[in-house]
């Protein structure tokens, strides 16, 4: 059933504000990019590459950081400097230094924060396999 939202909600910018949900959605389709944006949003500082995708490896194939291998973190490391982190710069929601290589989660669109704290409540990777 179709949700109904008023036109205040509308005209205020608080249901379809900044890009459409077309944008959103391909964002957000990718489950590395998701991870990403749940543990920057998480840490709420830059922080560096490595760590990020130290904690997105262990994440996604669901064993503690200490386990992670050389090449794991390597080819984590590799599409998030490549395809991820400049995706996730060029939509806005991520600010992402290439020469530091390091990250920070930017303040999304309310509409955008909204769908990523829903998807965050229903995959929970930072409860369920974090150390």
């Amino acid at each position: 059933m179709p949700v109904a939202y008023s036109r205040e909600a509308m005209s205020q910018g608080t249901v379809a504000d900044e890009g459409s949900l077309n944008k959103i959605f391909r964002l957000m389709a990718n489950e590395q990019r998701r991870y990403v944006l749940y543990y920057l949003h998480e840490v709420d500082t830059a922080t560096e590459l490595e760590n990020i995708a130290l904690q997105i490896t262990a994440w996604r194939r669901e064993k503690p950081t200490d386990d992670v291998t050389e090449m794991e973190l390597e080819q984590t490391m590799a599409r998030l400097r490549n395809v991820d982190l400049p995706k996730l710069a060029n939509a806005g929601v991520v600010e992402y230094d290439s020469r530091t290589e390091m990250a920070r989660f930017r303040e999304p669109s309310r509409l955008f924060g909204l769908f990523l704290l829903l998807a965050a409540r229903v995959e929970r990777p930072l409860s369920e396999n974090s150390n």
